[in-house]
C-alpha cells in the first residue's frame, strides 16, 4: 500500500470521525487457545502498554454472532506470522461490540469484523473490514513503517483534531426550527428510494429499516397514502424471505437485492423490531397472514431466546454451527437449509446467553403490544417480569444504568441507548396495566438522563456519561441522531401521559440538535418524529375497575386497533379521579372509554365495537 495513499486514509478517517463527534476498566492478557495472540481487553493495561512500549495498536471489533468475525478467526488471526508481529511489534485489543456499544459507535466502520490500526493513545491511523493474513501482514508491516518514521507528524495531526472536537463543543448554539415540511422531505425521499420489485428502500444489500416501514404505514394511513400503505407491506411480504421457515425467527440481512444469500444470525432486537412491524401491519389490514408471521416471531423468541426461569431475554442465535472451541461445523448456509429432524439430530448453533439491559426491555416493550394483538396473555406477565427485574437490578447509583449483569467484570454504565429503551418500556408496561409506579419509574428514569447525558448548552444527549479523562475515543461525545430521535420519542410520550411542560421543551431541544448536526440523519426517523411532534397523540382512556371483563374488553380494543401515535391509559375510580391534564372523566358505575385529541373528547363508549370508530370520529377520519 503507497505511503500517501495511507496518509489520506489516515486524514479521510479522522474527518469522518471529527463529522460526528461534532455535536475505568481493569484489562488483563487473555490467551486464546486456538491462535495463541495475547489479546488484551479495553482497558488501562493494554493503553499504558502500548504507550510505554510506543507500539500501535490493533483493535479488533468483533461480536459473538459474526460469522465473518470467525472466518478470520480461523485463518488470518492462526497464521504464525501475523501471531508473530501482534504479539511482538502491536498490542492486539479484542472487543466485543455487544458489550460495548460506546466503541462501537466510535471505532466500528462499516460492518463487522472492524480492523483498527490505532496511534498508542487510541486516535484512528487506518480501518478495514474482514482481512485475509496476506492483507494484514501487508498493512501490519505498512503501518508499523509509518508510524516509525513519521510518528511525531502523526501526534501533532490528532492534537489538531482533538482541538477542533473542542472548539466545535465551545461553539454558541442556534435554535433550530422545526418544520412539518420534514414529514413531507421524509415521505419523498422514501418513495423515491422505494425497491418497487423487491421491496425495501435500497437496493444491496438489503436490511431490515424498520422505521421506514412504520413510516409508510402510519402516513398511508393518516394521509389515505395507498401507494404508501402498498410500499410499507410489500417490504414486508418480500422480507419474509429471510424468515427461518423451520425454527421462525427472522435472519440479519441479505446479500442481494431479493433478498437472497442472508447472513444467518438471528439477533433479538431484529425479532423485536420485525414484530413491531407485523404487528402494525396485522392490526391495519386485519390480514391472518401477517399475525401468523407475527405469531412465528413469538413463538421463536419464546423457544431459543427466553431464559424463562429468569425472566429475561438472550441476545442471539449464532449463524453457524460450531464445536466446542469455536470451529465451524456446518455453515449457516447448509445448517438453515435443513428439516427440524436433521436440526435435531445435529444440534443447535449457539445461543449468547448475555443478558443487554437495552433489548430485554425493547424486546419487553413489544411482547407487551404482542400480548394485546395477538391475545396471548403470557407475553404480558413474562415481560412485565423483565421490566421488573431490569428495574430492580440495573440501577448503578449516580451512574445511570448498568448495561450487562450487575457483577460483570467490564461495567459499562449510564448508556443513552439502555435508558431510552427502558424508559420507553415501563411507559409501555404502564399503559398495559395502569399501575401508576410504572410511569413514575419512567420519569425517575428520565430525570436521571437528563441529569447524566443531556447537553445543557445546545440541547440533545450524548450516547454515554462525558468523560474527558476516558482512553481513546472514548473522551469524544457522540451525539446519535438514532438514539436521539428515540429519546425525544419517549419524553414526548411523557409529556402527553403527565402534560409536563418540561418534557416537550426537552423534546424540542433534542430534534433541533439532530436537525443541527452535521452527520446523517435517520431519514424515515425524523419524519415519524416530527409528524408525532405536530400531530400530537390520541388519548384513549378506559374508566373502570381494572378486573372487570368490560374494563377488559374496552382495554383490548383499545390496544388493538391501529392509529399511529396512540397512548392509552386506565383509570380505576376507586383509586384516582379519572383526569388526564385538565379533562376529566364522568364515571357512573359502568366501564366506559374515551378517545381524545388535544381539541376535543369523544361521548363515553361503553361497547368495544364502537370504540375504533369513536377514535376516528375524534380525528376526522370517520
Amino acid at each position: 500500500m503507497p505511503r500517501s495513499q495511507v496518509m489520506r486514509n489516515w486524514t479521510m478517517t479522522w474527518c469522518l470521525v471529527l463529522w460526528v463527534c461534532v455535536p475505568s476498566a481493569t484489562s488483563r492478557e487473555l490467551s486464546d487457545s486456538s491462535n495463541f495472540i495475547h489479546w488484551h481487553e479495553w482497558g488501562e493495561s493494554a493503553f499504558q502498554k502500548a504507550q510505554t512500549e510506543d507500539k500501535l495498536i490493533l483493535l479488533d471489533l468483533t461480536a459473538v454472532w459474526c460469522h465473518a468475525c470467525h472466518v478470520m478467526d480461523e485463518t488470518t488471526y492462526v497464521e504464525p506470522d501475523i501471531v508473530t508481529i501482534l504479539n511482538a511489534s502491536v498490542v492486539p485489543v479484542r472487543v466485543d461490540t455487544d458489550r460495548h456499544p460506546d466503541l462501537e459507535a466510535r471505532y466500528r466502520a462499516g460492518g463487522w469484523p472492524t480492523t483498527n490500526i490505532l496511534l498508542p493513545t487510541g486516535e484512528i491511523l487506518f480501518q478495514a473490514n474482514a482481512m485475509t493474513p496476506s492483507e494484514l501482514k501487508d498493512l501490519l508491516n505498512e503501518m508499523i513503517q509509518l508510524y516509525d518514521q513519521d510518528k511525531t507528524d502523526l501526534r501533532k495531526q490528532a492534537q489538531v483534531l482533538w482541538n477542533r472536537v473542542q472548539q466545535s463543543l465551545e461553539s454558541d448554539y442556534a435554535e433550530q426550527v422545526i418544520s412539518r415540511d420534514m414529514v413531507d422531505h421524509a415521505v419523498a425521499f422514501m418513495k423515491n428510494q422505494f425497491d418497487a420489485e423487491h421491496g425495501g428502500f435500497r437496493k444491496a444489500p438489503k436490511f431490515f429499516e424498520p422505521e421506514a416501514v412504520s413510516l409508510a404505514l402510519a402516513m398511508g394511513f393518516v394521509n389515505r397514502d395507498v401507494e404508501l400503505t402498498t410500499m410499507g407491506l410489500h417490504t414486508l411480504d418480500r422480507q419474509q424471505a429471510l424468515l427461518d421457515p423451520v425454527w421462525g425467527g427472522f435472519y440479519r440481512y441479505a446479500e442481494q437485492a431479493d433478498w437472497t444469500a442472508p447472513h444467518y444470525e438471528k439477533m433479538l432486537t431484529i425479532q423485536a423490531r420485525n414484530l413491531h412491524n407485523y404487528l402494525e401491519a396485522f392490526q391495519l389490514t386485519q390480514n391472518p397472514s401477517y399475525r401468523s408471521i407475527a405469531d412465528t416471531i413469538v413463538n421463536y423468541v419464546w423457544d431459543f431466546l427466553t431464559d424463562h426461569t429468569h425472566a429475561q431475554f438472550w441476545e442471539s442465535q449464532d449463524a453457524d454451527l460450531r464445536s466446542s472451541d469455536g470451529t465451524t461445523l456446518l455453515a449457516g448456509s447448509e445448517y438453515f437449509a435443513l428439516t427440524v429432524e436433521e436440526r435435531n439430530t445435529k444440534g443447535q448453533p449457539r445461543i449468547d446467553r448475555r443478558v443487554f439491559t437495552g433489548s430485554n426491555a425493547g424486546m419487553a416493550e413489544v411482547f407487551l403490544e404482542a400480548s394485546w394483538i395477538l391475545r396471548r396473555p403470557e407475553l404480558r406477565e413474562l415481560a412485565i417480569q423483565v421490566i421488573k427485574k431490569l428495574d430492580e437490578e440495573r440501577w448503578n447509583a449516580g451512574q445511570g444504568l448498568l448495561h450487562v449483569s450487575r457483577g460483570e467484570e467490564v461495567a459499562v454504565t449510564g448508556l443513552l441507548s439502555d435508558h431510552m429503551q427502558l424508559g420507553r418500556a415501563l411507559v409501555a408496561a404502564f399503559q398495559s396495566t395502569g399501575e401508576r409506579s410504572f410511569l413514575n419509574r419512567s420519569e425517575q428514569l428520565a430525570a436521571n438522563t437528563r441529569d447524566l447525558l443531556e447537553d445543557s448548552q445546545s440541547g440533545g444527549f450524548f450516547d454515554r456519561v462525558p468523560n474527558q479523562q476516558g482512553l481513546g475515543l472514548l473522551k469524544m461525545p457522540i451525539k446519535s441522531a438514532l438514539e436521539n430521535l428515540h429519546t425525544a420519542l419517549w419524553y414526548l410520550d411523557l409529556f402527553h401521559l403527565t402534560q409536563r411542560h418540561d418534557y416537550q421543551m426537552t423534546v424540542q431541544r433534542t430534534i433541533g440538535a439532530v436537525i443541527s448536526a452535521n452527520h446523517p440523519v435517520p431519514i424515515a426517523l425524523m419524519g415519524k418524529t416530527v409528524d408525532r411532534w405536530y400531530r400530537g397523540s390520541v388519548h384513549v382512556a378506559v374508566v373502570g375497575v381494572p378486573d372487570h371483563p368490560s374494563s377488559l374488553a374496552l382495554m383490548e380494543e383499545g390496544h388493538r386497533f391501529y392509529y399511529p401515535g396512540k397512548l392509552l391509559r386506565q383509570f380505576n375510580p376507586e383509586q384516582e379521579p379519572p383526569r388526564w391534564g385538565e379533562i376529566s372523566f364522568p364515571y357512573h358505575g359502568q366501564p366506559v372509554a374515551f378517545a381524545c385529541t388535544d381539541r376535543l373528547c369523544s361521548p363515553p363508549v361503553a361497547s368495544p365495537k364502537d370504540l375504533h370508530a369513536s377514535i376516528l370520529n375524534v380525528v376526522g377520519q370517520k
